[in-house]
């Protein structure tokens, strides 16, 4: 049975547990069955996994010349197990897409995918640099990271390859990675309490609402508002020129702009979440239909910050 059709069953008796099980098992089969059938679909993942693994290792090296032993530890062991995460998650959306287009362009055009995969496993090198205190490789991290988030969407539309699997693991990416480095910023007393927690919940009612729009109105399509893409854009350009700023700058001039930043990053902050309050009180008034409706395509659309369901 589709994936869909499991779910539409989950709303129609209202999340109980024997449909929740049913899902589950369901889900299980699919992808159980599906991919022992077809190889071809996990070895292009598992190679990928590979070569990413190689790029860890390396990484792993230089961190322990440079920054020390423990460093390059810490991040061979974090990123194994992120890189071990995120394979089997691709593989599991892979076999629940088994004949798909979705499916295929993930296993024929692996390029966007691989570009975010990398992404999410540099995390734990960056949190580390911002604990040791290494700016100026922070900087280079960060904007690398930067240009990648542009790069795979970009490539993504030039080889007509944008997936839903693509679609969703470069958001949820972007959320881990700025969530990580606010914590990291927070814990190595560059940014205030205030402006982490801000933006922490920012990513909570961004992801609380995907989560929302999916089991209880269905699939949901991630569409960027131009006032997200704003404040999404200011919010990257100013902790860019406040990592720059501690690289660089002078003990005087962090001082007496470090405030400025904090400011101007609590603001970015504030505005998303008030965004995201304002639009999803406007969505309740478009009319509450019943859960059980299974033409979830009719539906008015929902939007809950940068997330619309279809």
């Amino acid at each position: 049975m589709p994936r869909t059709d499991l779910l539409g069953e989950i709303r129609r008796e209202r999340y109980t547990l024997g449909a929740i099980w049913r899902f589950a098992r369901g889900s299980f089969a699919r992808v159980s069955r599906g991919l022992p059938q077809h190889p071809e679909l996990v070895r292009p993942i598992a190679a990928l996994a590979l070569v990413l693994f190689t790029l860890q290792f390396g990484a792993a090296l230089l961190l322990s010349v440079h920054v020390g032993r423990s460093a390059g530890v810490s991040y061979l062991v974090a990123s194994s197990l992120m890189l071990l995460f995120i394979s089997f998650w691709v593989l599991t959306h892979v076999g629940l897409l088994l004949g798909s287009r979705d499916g295929q362009l993930v296993i024929k055009v692996p390029i966007p995918i691989a570009i975010t995969m990398l992404r999410f496993v540099s995390i734990p090198a960056i949190v580390i640099l911002i604990r040791e205190a290494r700016w100026e490789a922070v900087v280079w991290l960060f904007v690398a990271s930067a240009f990648t988030d542009v790069l795979d969407g970009v490539l993504a539309r030039a080889l007509r390859a944008e997936t839903r699997v693509g679609a969703l693991l470069d958001p949820l990416t972007d959320v881990a990675f700025n969530s990580c480095v606010f914590i990291a910023l927070l814990e190595a007393r560059v940014v205030p309490w205030w402006v982490t927690a801000l933006m922490l919940l920012r990513y909570a009612l961004l992801v609380g609402g995907t989560v929302y729009l999916y089991f209880f109105y269905g699939p949901v399509r991630i569409r960027p508002t131009l006032f997200g893409k704003l404040t999404g854009f200011l919010t990257t350009l100013l902790l860019g020129l406040l990592l720059l700023g501690l690289s660089s700058w002078s003990e005087s001039a962090r001082r007496s702009m470090k405030e400025v930043f904090d400011v101007g990053l609590g603001v970015m902050g504030l505005a998303t979440i008030i965004q995201v309050v304002f639009i999803g009180l406007a969505n309740r008034s478009v009319g509450q239909e019943p859960v059980e409706v299974p033409e979830i395509q009719e539906r008015p659309a929902k939007v809950v910050g940068e997330i619309r369901s279809r």
